[in-house]
């Protein structure tokens, strides 16, 4: 008998499908939105808004996009998506470094000879794999569905770029803080290259650490001929290009003499004890306490060479906190030991060339190691000083050392000829405009501070091909020959050719007529590829004049500090005195639920474009969204397997939504004129919508997350979505408090398309598509927010939260009786209520039957068979009578003994 009712019932229906199938929809919508330019379209409707400019940090373009490009991206494109649907016109410029190392090794895989081939050849199957990099990368973007223009992009190797690039050199050279200098830095011998400190990082490795006596060749009134001075190092490679020891000036040394050895030694006398464990010394008898300063310009013979002859002297470095208090300097390898042979007036002495191995200059002390890689002479140079009794222990420790970055291999601070930015001179000016930046998180700031504020020089010559070259010319005497009328004259004639000619044609082509036919010759190094990507800023606004500096954000991982976010603050300093960014927000790196690193290398790296090809592009974002994003974020099975979750529920709840107002016009079926309820229901997405817009502002989207799974299941699945199904489906079509409540979830989906369109960009698209309203644009991304304020007096709020809790109590009552088999279902109970002193006004809300989903309320006075609940009792008993066969009631009477009275009314009209 119910089957012939069942067709009355206003069951909604939408082509909005209950399963997702993302990775068959995702692909057709980023297609239409890239035939339609959806993206340029949105820029110019919100064009004369004002600007908010994402500066985006270039990845390397070198092998396809990984989780961590996947999570870097997509919180950009939520930040952009949701300025230009506020109130912004926010472009999305995409940037991709392209010089550099990692493609030279790429291209040189390919079976090229970098040396052999033609200069101009090699760069250009450089800028060939690069662009084929851009291309790869591209098509993973566009599967996350980003909203930007791929047509309008930088690159590091494009011509205007480089042009802008090298006016910043030009800029830093006029305000004399470019030069050219014998100094050490970090040399990575696997890249033949100079290093900046940002591009070093830290690996344990074992190495040799050995004590070393160094036979006193003179002597003053503290110390006789044949003392030892005895030093300490972790490099025996180094050990050959010792050129001075050095003491502390306000340090006390010891002359000691163990029972096990015939000599006499000189120590720090705060370390006998250490010192004495670690050689194996016994019974040290302590001879004399002196100075530091009593052993300056005392002689020693070269451990290795005896006939090489060098001095002690006073070292500022020089503490007792480990080693021997006395410091093997060599000029070539250390920055302090640079400082302090200078300082003696020698030169320093690097015998090592840019593949590590010991050069000619060797040679007048010791042919032998001419020829060798540095670190396989360590043995040899161990064993040399143990024959020559000079070798008081040799031990292997494990400690962590410098290594370069991209080949994973050791480096070694080495003395070269490099080109630096001397950054004292501006220094100040650095540090005013980190002041004046905002970051998130707030530890960020003085993070970056410290690190521009460590930094002297920037090392910023490379000794590789493929890059922008530095511009300098040198004579026939190696000198330098440069000034601002050269170096002018030369990047102008690079804007005309094009920057290959600098490594095809000659010198003369871009020298001023009276420095020609000088036979002058080009330097031959490239810039550092941070100073390529950290100009980026001014060849965006070079280029773009309408983006003004500094830019409103800047959003890369928490290693950018020593890197991007370093750099671009310097040079933007330099060249216009600002900073390149108001705010800069640094998000972590991606990681196992073990909270491992995740890589290809190690088996346990994500691609983000097959996971998109499975689960969706949205799931992806979503967990995006879901992260903490300032810390490490954790990315597993079990992470994705709730995440999933959490977007299926908030699917099913607009799949529910859109079903319902499938029979809604807008334009006719809105009411204003609302039930209490309905008010309520309204006032409480104003109060998520006001929320969200300040987490989406405060870029807390963990908190997007977390509002909208909270209003899903609480504001609707499980209060308003749950009671309104009666009058969805059981009134008539027209009836008012139906047409009332469509109008409620009307604006409800239009939250949740605000709300989530800027994280689930695909699910949104079709749900808009689903949407029955008319002049329905072409893209959902098209559309700004929409107004909604329905807030409601505090009075009303309070009423409401009363009316909650009430309904709170009565459930937990229903639950009761349910498990003492009072009823089956909460719709057949009769609930009598009796409330607690203060809320007496709750028996005026209408419709509480239906609000909590029962047959009947009753206020009726307390007695014995009463529970006591919060803010009430209440007493659950069953409703007598018969089962509407169309709406399930329970009625005492029924028409025909099949229907209530509101269902024999609607069918019968």
């Amino acid at each position: 008998m119910a089957n012939k009712y069942k067709d009355t019932l206003l069951i909604g229906q939408t082509d909005f499908d209950m399963r997702a199938g993302l990775k068959d929809k995702e692909p057709v919508f980023e297609k239409m939105w890239e035939d339609d330019k959806i993206y340029q379209e949105k820029l110019s409707l919100n064009e004369g808004k004002p600007q908010f400019v994402l500066h985006d940090g270039p990845p390397y373009a070198n092998g396809d996009i990984h989780l961590g490009h996947a999570l870097n991206k997509t919180l950009k494109d939520i930040i952009v998506r949701w300025k230009n649907a506020s109130g912004y016109k926010a472009p999305f410029i995409m940037g991709w470094d392209t010089h550099g190392l990692p493609i030279e090794t790429a291209v040189t895989k390919t079976g090229v000879d970098r040396k052999a081939i033609d200069p101009v050849e090699f760069r250009k199957l450089c800028e060939k794999y690069a662009w084929e990099q851009i291309e790869r990368q591209t098509k993973g973007f566009k599967r996350l569905g980003m909203f930007t223009d791929y047509d309008t992009k930088y690159v590091t190797l494009t011509h205007d770029y480089v042009v802008s690039e090298l006016r910043l050199f030009e800029k830093m050279y006029q305000k004399n803080l470019i030069y050219k200098a014998l100094k050490p830095i970090y040399w990575s011998p696997s890249s033949e290259s100079a290093l900046a400190e940002s591009e070093i990082e830290y690996a344990d490795i074992k190495s040799p650490t050995i004590y070393v006596a160094c036979e006193i060749t003179n002597s003053n009134q503290f110390v006789v001929k044949g003392d030892n001075l005895v030093i300490w190092t972790t490099t025996p490679w180094t050990i050959p290009s010792n050129q001075l020891i050095s003491v502390g000036e306000k340090m006390e040394y010891a002359i000691v003499k163990p029972s096990n050895d015939d000599r006499r030694f000189i120590i720090a006398h705060s370390l006998i004890n250490a010192v004495s464990e670690a050689i194996g010394w016994t019974d040290v008898e302590v001879i004399s306490i002196i100075k530091g300063t009593d052993l300056v310009d005392l002689e020693y013979a070269h451990p290795l060479y005896e006939s090489k002859i060098a001095k002690v002297v006073i070292g500022h470095h020089v503490t007792d906190e480990a080693g021997t208090g006395l410091v093997h300097t060599a000029g070539g390898f250390g920055e302090d030991d640079y400082t302090i042979v200078k300082n003696n007036g020698m030169e320093p002495f690097a015998p090592i060339d840019n593949q590590g191995k010991f050069t000619e200059e060797m040679a007048i002390y010791d042919e032998s190691l001419v020829g060798k890689f540095y670190d396989d002479t360590n043995k040899e140079i161990g064993q040399r000083l143990a024959e020559n009794n000079k070798l008081l222990k040799l031990k292997f420790v494990t400690h962590s050392y410098p290594h370069d970055w991209r080949t994973k291999k050791p480096v070694i601070y080495r003395c070269t000829l490099q080109w630096f930015v001397g950054l004292d001179k501006v220094k100040s000016e650095i540090l005013k405009n980190v002041d004046g930046i905002e970051t998130n998180p707030k530890w960020a700031k003085q993070r970056l501070y410290q690190v521009l504020e460590d930094r002297t020089d920037w090392t910023i010559s490379r000794q590789r091909l493929w890059g922008v070259p530095i511009i300098g010319f040198y004579n026939e005497n190696d000198e330098l020959v440069l000034n601002n009328e050269i170096l002018n004259h030369a990047i102008t004639k690079i804007e005309e050719l094009g920057v290959n000619a600098w490594f095809k044609e000659t010198a003369d082509t871009f020298l001023p007529k009276e420095y020609q036919n000088q036979n002058l010759r080009k330097e031959k190094d490239i810039l550092d590829v941070w100073f390529d990507s950290g100009s980026s800023a001014i060849a965006l606004q070079n280029r773009f004049p309408e983006l003004s500096l500094p830019f409103d954000i800047y959003l890369e991982g928490s290693d950018q500090y020593r890197g991007w976010f370093n750099a671009s603050m310097i040079n933007s300093t330099v060249y216009s005195g600002q900073a390149p960014y108001k705010k800069l927000v640094s998000h972590g790196m991606t990681v196992t639920e073990k909270g491992e690193k995740m890589s290809k290398s190690l088996g346990n790296g994500v691609d983000p474009v097959d996971f998109s090809n499975d689960l969706g592009a949205d799931i992806l974002r979503l967990w995006v969204s879901s992260t903490n994003y300032t810390d490490d974020q954790k990315w597993g099975n079990d992470i994705i397997k709730q995440v999933s979750e959490s977007y299926r529920k908030i699917r099913n709840t607009m799949r529910f939504i859109l079903a319902n107002l499938s029979d809604f016009d807008a334009e006719t079926d809105y009411i204003k004129g609302l039930s209490p309820v309905d008010q309520f229901a309204l006032n409480n997405l104003t109060e998520f919508k006001n929320k969200v817009k300040i987490a989406y502002d405060n870029l807390a989207y963990n908190q997007v997350y977390n509002l909208v799974i909270n209003y899903v299941t609480k504001d609707l699945s499980s209060f308003y979505l749950d009671f309104i199904k009666d009058i969805l489906y059981i009134e008539k079509k027209d009836n008012v408090r139906r047409r009332q409540v469509q109008t409620v979830l009307f604006e409800q989906l239009w939250v949740l398309i605000d709300t989530l369109r800027p994280i689930l960009v695909h699910t949104i698209e079709e749900v808009y598509q689903s949407f029955n309203i008319k002049d329905k644009s072409k893209s959902v991304h098209l559309l700004d927010l929409r107004e909604q304020n329905f807030a409601q007096s505090e009075e009303f709020i309070a009423e409401w939260n009363n009316v909650l809790a009430l309904r709170n109590d009565v459930n937990k009552a229903l639950e009761n009786a349910r498990n003492e088999k009072i009823i089956n279902k909460g719709f057949e109970a009769v609930v009598e209520i009796s409330l607690k002193q203060g809320y007496e006004t709750l028996k005026e809300i209408k419709d509480l039957s239906q609000i909590f989903i029962v047959n009947e309320v009753i206020f009726n006075e307390v007695d014995a068979e009463f529970t006591e609940q919060v803010i009430s009792s209440i007493k659950i008993s069953p409703k007598q009578g018969g089962k509407c066969e169309r709406c399930w009631g329970i009625f005492e009477t029924l028409i025909d003994n099949e229907i209530c009275v509101r269902c024999n009314e609607v069918v019968n009209s």
